[in-house]
């Protein structure tokens, strides 16, 4: 059980979940594979017999950076409710956002080439009052965008 589904209110329920998409694993990866490279051509270097250490040291920072993404990733959650709008990312330094569906003013999507190809883009919340969150690389933003629009149209009184 998620974060958003331990702080729903009563009678409220999740009709759209997502969390931030895989491509937040590209660059540690990239950098990781730079550093297994690197590793491997300064190995044949013979004088100092050490400078392969450097490549490793680049290969360890883009794994524990990899490492550092993959929590991100796993403890994020973007939720659409009948009642509300909760964003969660963290685990040890959290940060969450839970908006009024009747609170939203705008939501508002940025994708770019890349983005619109593999399924991912920026979310810019909007709310009354000039509260303004914005989102990176969050998986299917549309979709995320199109359920908060679907929520609001079927909320009374909207």
């Amino acid at each position: 059980m998620g974060y958003v589904e331990r702080h729903l209110l009563a009678d409220e329920r999740v009709l759209y979940k997502t969390r931030l998409h895989w491509i937040l694993y590209l660059k540690p990866l990239l950098l990781t594979v730079v550093g297994v490279a690197l590793t491997v051509a300064l190995a044949q270097v013979s004088d100092p017999p050490w400078l392969w250490y450097a490549g490793l040291a680049v290969a360890l920072i883009g794994a524990l950076w990899w490492a550092v993404r993959w929590i991100e990733l796993r403890t994020s959650e973007f939720a659409v409710t009948s009642m509300r709008l909760i964003f969660k990312v963290g685990l040890v330094a959290r940060y969450t956002t839970e908006l009024l569906l009747a609170k939203v003013e705008t939501i508002s999507v940025t994708q770019s080439l890349p983005g619109r190809l593999l399924n991912y883009g920026d979310l810019t919340v909007t709310g009354t009052g000039g509260a303004r969150e914005v989102f990176a690389r969050v998986h299917d933003p549309v979709a995320f965008r199109n359920e908060v629009q679907r929520a609001s149209s079927v909320r009374p009184g909207a």
